[in-house]
């Protein structure tokens, strides 16, 4: 490697400090998702019966319990602080990407969101059937995510979290087979 070379990248800290676009969207969905549990936590709508201490659930208990009951668990804790800092950490770093990298910036990529070619797939065969299906996975999961925790107050609960990835998942996974070109038909 040429010291040209060495000098233009930074390192594995510039990976993670100005990140590509791709990671400052999974930068901006962690940051938000966190952000909405901490918020939920705080009013006590995460759980029906319990309060989570994100210090200790982040640590596996190294530093606090967990869980505690609503009813003598304190309502904010230093963790608390420290879980929302590290998420409004990832949402400043990825939406500060965004704006440099991505035409638009936040605005346009905001816009990207709702209007592209996923969710026209919804109601029509455009884009095919894999794009069809993988529209209603990502659909289904995140509907299924929110709709069962706001009835129930299951936003941590693990069943909801297995139901909700495996529809997201395969929803992410047909729409990218969906745009794959086309393979070479003597392979097999």
């Amino acid at each position: 490697m040429s010291s040209e070379e060495n000098a233009e990248s930074g390192g594995l800290a510039d990976i993670f400090i100005k990140p590509s676009v791709t990671l400052s969207k999974w930068y901006i969905a962690i940051g938000v998702w966190g952000l909405t549990l901490a918020i939920l936590n705080s009013l006590g709508y995460i759980h029906p019966t319990y309060r989570v201490s994100w210090g200790g659930l982040l640590t596996f208990e190294a530093f606090a319990d967990a869980f505690g009951h609503k009813d003598d668990a304190p309502a904010f804790v230093v963790g608390d602080m420290v879980f929302i800092g590290a998420c409004l950490a990832l949402l400043g770093l990825g939406l500060n990407s965004i704006n440099e990298k991505v035409e638009g910036g936040v605005a346009g990529f905001a816009q990207s969101l709702v209007m592209n070619d996923t969710w026209p797939a919804l109601v029509g065969a455009e884009g095919g059937l894999m794009r069809a299906i993988g529209a209603w996975c990502l659909l289904l999961g995140f509907g299924f995510y929110i709709g069962y925790s706001v009835m129930y107050m299951t936003w941590i609960d693990l069943g909801v979290y297995s139901v909700s990835i495996t529809l997201v998942a395969f929803g992410f996974a047909l729409n990218a087979v969906s745009r794959a070109p086309p393979g070479d038909e003597t392979v097999m």
